[in-house]
């Protein structure tokens, strides 16, 4: 009689890891073309990079590019990875550029390829909470900001310490994910996820991820724009050992006001 072979179940830990070591390939592969000529080039390569890894894994409804928001109470800076609904429609398009009205936005995810400070995660925060309140987030679960940088040098403590100081309060400001390098990550995560008008939250910081930030940054992208899909999948999506022995600090969100945001 022929044995069965037992099948393997897909390594999403292994999956997190070379996608790290895919991201950094193609970045140094394009520093080593340009060797220090045009760094400008090299950010857009980088975010060019990110941007077609997601595409890979979204439905056809979602759209990924860049470009500005643009309302009746002004527009945004650029904005590196714009996602928007693929049902709405947009002022322009060219490629890969868009120009956007506040209710096509799903998500906007800032890019940079170092952050070695506390000083310059806050500018990078500063840009987001002004582009995000172009972006009319009506509520904490509306649309989703995230930061992500290919290399970082700073305390956990810092990093939460930062995303608080940037939300002020404000839940329509909240950044909900951060990678900082190939190690380190941050999610924020609603106190009660059954309530969905819930403002309070916490961000929970991981760090020692070993190559993982990346796949995490980028799972837990999807994750909140298809929550039904991956949520009945999650031990396809997400390494069954779970990222909580990683854990290496807590900053509650602590409100001071209803959220702030423009009717356009």
């Amino acid at each position: 009689m022929k044995r069965l072979k037992k099948r393997k179940n897909m390594d999403t830990s292994q999956y997190f890891q070379a996608l790290s070591a895919e991201l950094h390939s193609l970045e140094n592969r394009v520093r080593n073309f340009i060797a220090g000529a045009h760094w400008l080039t090299d950010g857009e390569w980088k975010e060019s990079v990110l941007r077609s890894m997601l595409r890979r894994h979204l439905p056809r409804s979602i759209e990924v590019g860049r470009g500005f928001i643009v309302s009746a109470n002004g527009n945004s800076g650029q904005i590196d990875v714009l996602i928007y609904s693929a049902d709405a429609p947009v002022l322009f398009r060219d490629g890969d550029l868009v120009f956007v009205t506040p209710d096509a936005v799903l998500g906007i995810i800032e890019v940079k390829s170092n952050i070695s400070s506390s000083k310059a995660l806050h500018k990078a925060l500063k840009k987001m909470t002004r582009n995000a309140r172009i972006a009319n987030r009506k509520k904490i679960n509306d649309k989703f900001f995230g930061l992500f940088a290919y290399n970082a040098t700073f305390s956990m403590t810092e990093a939460l310490d930062s995303l608080a100081t940037a939300a002020n309060g404000d839940s329509a400001l909240v950044t909900n994910l951060v990678c900082l390098g190939e190690r380190d990550f941050i999610r924020w995560s609603i106190a009660d996820p059954t309530n969905t008008q819930c403002n309070l939250g916490i961000w929970r910081g991981y760090n020692r991820l070993e190559g993982k930030a990346v796949g995490y940054f980028l799972h837990n992208v999807i994750q909140l724009l298809a929550p039904k899909s991956v949520g009945q999948n999650l031990s396809v999506w997400f390494p069954m050992e779970g990222k909580d022995t990683a854990l290496a600090g807590e900053r509650p969100f602590e409100p001071r006001y209803e959220p702030r945001y423009f009717e356009p």
